[in-house]
């Protein structure tokens, strides 16, 4: 009996303790649990304004660059300059050793003939005088006043002794003057694209004379530039004797619109003349006044259009020839600085025509350069630097030329500027991207490479978040919030996937489109890496 009570003892104390683990357990699971899930901060979706930024990082350009070239074949006695050295124009870049002389003898002669054909086109050019044209038209401007008035008396005489009825003559008076407006009008009409027609001559004449200017240095005949340019100077051509065509073909005696408008005008003074023959010497008087006011008006025209077609004609000869002098004096400089390369001129040095900083070098000491050969180039600052990067479609249109930009990454030297100047499609990604371009200005060099940025004024959004909160995977870019679910023990936080959008961003916060709220918590950082359904712990102050 013994025995039994006291295995009844041990049951019962082993029943109790684990009854006692088990509450333990149950308590304090939550707790424990709670330090193996990965802590997390979160922030609340707000609303509010941000300024939109969009960055990018490309390599600095510079916007041009002079190359040096070799006048004639050349032996290369001695180089001045290394890369990436300074130079001012006149430094001396080269020295040189003599010229070949079959070159120099070429050179002479070529020089010789250009100067003496320039002589002869310059005695023969030619010269225009229009001062009696234009005291003649000024006479006739003179005269076509006198018989406007004229008329004018001898309508107002007309129409106070005349026995004429009053309705009659004037309804025959406005048809005529109607008659005689859109005769003005017409000519007036006809003067307007007579005038545009001589601003497409000057254009072309314009065009041909750049082309003129910027002829090719010496190109091989029958190489593609030559022929490029030649291509280019016969469109010019035909440009300009199309323009001279159109203004020789504006005639005033052939135009239609001119020539109803006349017909009009002459049914009109005739219906107009039946009435005042009826009218005695007052009518007579009234006609000879305006007959000779349109033989006045007649007389002012035909001046000022044969002016402006002997202009026209005058002009086309005049151009040619100033064309052609300004070629030969082209060819002629040229000749010149040819001879002087191929004689030793300046003592057989090149010298830099600008300023700017040594890019590459081409040849070295003891090495023969053939004629045209680039020798060195030189990156010319003044012509400014600039900066290109692609951004996406939606990114450029919240941009505009001339914004004014910023380099983020650039903490040395004197502040460099950056100005959107061109917004283009990429060729590389034509369909979803655009190339931004900038002009810099300050403590900038070719080759670095720069971190620009660039935004436009504060807009409103309804969903910011901060940047911290945003993830990016395969599928795109997405946050994680933080969903609360009730439980016997307390409340269980479960971070949920929510698939977003960003439309603006600064260097904070990002606005987005998505399925958020104002309110909601979304994850900003954690302790460990957390997925889509993780349970997870609120950091403090959370």
């Amino acid at each position: 009996m013994e025995v039994k009570v006291k295995n009844r003892g041990w049951v019962k104390n082993a029943a109790i303790i684990f009854l006692a683990v088990m509450l333990v357990l149950t308590f304090f699971s939550n707790t424990f649990m709670n330090h193996s899930l990965a802590e997390v901060a979160t922030q609340s979706v707000t609303n509010g304004s941000i300024t939109a930024k969009v960055r990018g990082t490309g390599t600095v350009e510079s916007n041009g660059s002079y190359q040096v070239k070799a006048g004639a074949t050349r032996e290369i006695r001695a180089v001045m300059v290394k890369e990436g050295q300074e130079v001012n124009q006149g430094d001396v870049l080269f020295v040189l050793g003599e010229g070949p002389s079959e070159e120099l003898d070429a050179a002479t002669e070529n020089l010789r003939q250009l100067q003496l054909s320039y002589q002869r086109t310059a005695v023969n050019m030619p010269s225009f005088d229009y001062s009696l044209d234009e005291r003649n038209i000024e006479k006739a401007k003179e005269t076509l006043a006198s018989a406007q008035a004229a008329e004018n008396s001898a309508k107002a005489a007309l129409e106070q002794n005349a026995n004429v009825p009053e309705a009659e003559l004037k309804a025959a008076q406005a048809r005529l003057d109607s008659a005689n407006q859109a005769l003005t009008d017409a000519r007036a009409e006809l003067q307007t694209r007579y005038d545009a027609a001589l601003v497409l001559r000057d254009q072309a004449q314009a065009r041909l004379q750049e082309l003129l200017n910027n002829k090719p240095e010496e190109p091989e005949e029958g190489s593609e530039e030559d022929s490029s340019y030649q291509q280019q100077l016969a469109a010019a051509q035909a440009e300009l004797d199309a323009a001279n065509a159109l203004l020789e073909s504006l005639d005033p005696s052939v135009d239609p619109t001119v020539k109803a408008a006349q017909a009009e005008a002459d049914a009109a003074q005739e219906a107009l003349d039946a009435i005042l023959n009826r009218a005695g010497p007052y009518a007579e008087s009234y006609n000879q006044a305006v007959e000779a006011r349109k033989a006045a008006e007649d007389e002012l025209f035909t001046l000022e259009y044969n002016l402006n077609q002997a202009k026209i004609q005058n002009n086309k000869t005049a151009a040619a020839a100033a064309l052609e002098l300004q070629d030969m004096a082209q060819q002629i400089e040229k000749a010149k600085k040819q001879l002087a390369e191929l004689s030793g001129g300046e003592d057989n040095q090149v010298t830099a025509n600008v300023g700017g900083i040594i890019e590459s070098i081409a040849y070295t000491a003891g090495s023969t350069a053939p004629k045209d050969e680039v020798l060195c180039t030189i990156q010319v600052p003044d012509m400014g630097y600039s900066l290109s990067f692609s951004v996406t479609n939606e990114q450029a249109r919240r941009l505009r030329v001339g914004d004014s930009a910023s380099v983020t990454n650039y903490y040395w030297g004197s502040e460099i500027t950056a100005t959107l100047t061109n917004i283009k499609t990429d060729p590389k990604n034509p369909q979803t991207s655009k190339l931004l371009t900038f002009d810099l200005s300050g403590d900038v060099n070719a080759g670095s490479e720069l971190t620009i940025s660039v935004g436009q004024k504060s807009q409103n959004y309804e969903i910011i978040i901060p940047n911290s909160a945003i993830r990016t995977d395969s599928n795109g870019s997405y946050v994680l919030t933080v969903e609360a679910k009730n439980s016997p023990l307390g409340n269980r936080y479960i971070a949920q996937r929510v698939d977003i959008e960003v439309v603006a961003a600064d260097d904070v916060n990002s606005a987005v489109t998505g399925d958020l709220s104002y309110g909601d918590f979304v994850i900003t950082t954690s302790n460990k890496p957390v997925q889509k359904g993780d349970q997870v712990r609120m950091a403090d102050g959370n």
